[in-house]
């Protein structure tokens, strides 16, 4: 779904959503990490595609990419996109759930291992 009409624009674009799928995909370990800087001027240097994007570019390009995701997989499936979109949806705030709830057991764990929560501090609770 494009989200510029300019083809200059556009394909500044698709530079950056190629970028951020083979990052993506780098990370999973297929090929090699893709060399991204940021540059002084805040826009990132993205080394493979030889261009500087700005947030923005990067921010429509992965909203293209998982809009693109979302079409195919409808297509495929021959169900409407909102059944995926919210799919989605439930499983990525289902895992912001964990991840909070794994910060939260982090914090207790860390105050637990504190020296003003030793076993000092339980044997006074005790008496």
């Amino acid at each position: 779904m494009p989200s510029s009409h300019d083809p200059s624009r556009r394909l500044t674009e698709l530079r950056a959503g190629m970028s951020v799928l083979t990052s993506a995909a780098a990370d999973l370990g297929v090929g090699s990490q893709t060399e991204v800087r940021v540059l002084a001027d805040g826009r990132l240097w993205l080394a493979e595609q030889q261009v500087a994007v700005s947030a923005a570019d990067v921010y429509q390009a992965a909203r293209g990419l998982v809009a693109a995701q979302l079409d195919a997989i409808a297509q495929v499936s021959a169900r409407p996109v909102e059944d995926h979109a919210l799919a989605w949806l439930v499983t990525l705030q289902t895992n912001e759930v964990m991840v909070g709830l794994e910060d939260e057991a982090a914090a207790f764990d860390a105050a637990l291992d504190s020296p003003a929560f030793g076993t000092a501090a339980l044997e006074d609770d005790a008496a």
